[in-house]
């Protein structure tokens, strides 16, 4: 449940400054169709990965899979992921894997850069809040084919070949409403933008609502996530779920949707006792963990979220954690590499759009 469905009364009151800022974003999309505002045309073809809400559709689980299966088709594919780095404590450095070795902390990658550089050895991670002077400095130093951009469907200042939008499967994307009143970032029309759909988190066969806004020409294909591994922190052991037969264990997180957490370690077969849930990026500190300590003892194991364990790892006072990893499985898969390989060709070949 979104804290919008918990506090109805509230999201109620807040409609008018939801669509006072669903216009402003209207008319930056304005400028930006008209040219009022400056695009910027990089020299090599641009993914990118996005969506229309705050949180929890699976952006970078999906770009994990993206930037992965185009490797698997073409390993000399010299590919770069540029993030924003939110939350990140510190605004020095903007490389966070050169492809060979990492080269940031969480302090100054924000935490899904550093899992995405530690989950896909070989590609070039970069972060910064102006990604148009990181994404040319990269350029600048890397011979890059191709460059994917995590969560910048709203970031329209770089030309993009291939707009991928990611959407909940299980949410009516016609009754949405925008931010403070509800969750999306801009009106559910301006999906029309996109290049791609990805449909995550099940529900029926026909997201409710998405008919209405996207273009019949525009392809939609499915995905799910699923489990990867339980990992042992301190041996980086995989382990069964039957391990958790009979042991107390203590779940905590901090990511847009803890809930699907829970259910994702029930599906497991894991007897959770109480769990603690932190805001999504949250930066933990030492008195974080002291607090979660009190409450879980000696004898519980901890388990927690590979996203969480990037921030967690030589700072945690627990003697035993386990880590899940998730991994997005995308329906026909091989269709969607199909797409974005075609379109990356023709960009190759001169046929682009954007400006300079």
């Amino acid at each position: 449940m979104t804290p919008w469905e918990k506090n109805r009364w509230l999201a109620r009151l807040l409609r008018p400054a939801g669509v006072g800022y669903g216009m402003l974003m209207e008319a930056r999309n304005l400028f930006y169709d008209r040219g009022v505002f400056k695009v910027h045309t990089l020299p090599v073809p641009v993914v990118s990965i996005g969506n229309l809400s705050v949180g929890g559709t699976g952006k970078t689980p999906l770009t994990l899979e993206i930037a992965g299966g185009l490797l698997r088709r073409n390993p000399r594919l010299n590919l770069g992921v540029l993030s924003r780095g939110y939350r990140r404590k510190t605004q020095d450095g903007w490389l966070v894997s050169d492809g060979e070795k990492i080269l940031a902390t969480v302090e100054t990658s924000g935490d899904e850069p550093l899992l995405v550089a530690r989950r896909l050895p070989g590609v070039k991670v970069f972060v910064g809040a102006d990604r148009v002077a990181v994404a040319k400095k990269a350029l600048a130093r890397f011979d890059l084919d191709l460059l994917i951009l995590d969560d910048a469907f709203q970031h329209r200042r770089i030309h993009r070949d291939v707009d991928m939008v990611v959407v909940d499967g299980k949410r009516d994307l016609a009754a949405e409403r925008v931010l403070p009143a509800g969750p999306m970032r801009e009106f559910p029309r301006n999906i029309r933008r996109a290049s791609c759909v990805v449909v995550t988190g099940g529900g029926t066969g026909t997201v409710p609502g998405l008919p209405k806004f996207l273009p019949p020409s525009v392809p939609v294909f499915r995905a799910e996530l699923a489990v990867a591994s339980v990992v042992e922190a301190n041996s980086g052991k995989e382990v069964h779920p039957g391990t958790f037969a009979g042991k107390p264990v203590w779940a905590v997180c901090g990511i847009a949707r803890p809930a699907a957490f829970l259910e994702t370690l029930k599906d497991l077969g894991i007897s959770v006792k109480g769990w603690t849930a932190f805001s999504d990026h949250h930066p933990y500190t030492p008195a974080d963990f002291a607090e979660i300590a009190l409450r879980v003892g000696n004898e519980t194991a901890v388990v927690t979220t590979e996203k969480d364990w990037v921030k967690w790892e030589g700072r945690h006072p627990f003697r035993e954690v386990y880590v899940v990893s998730v991994r997005m499985n995308v329906e026909n898969g091989e269709d969607l590499y199909d797409f974005i390989e075609i379109i990356v060709y023709n960009r190759k070949k001169g046929v682009r759009g954007g400006t300079d």
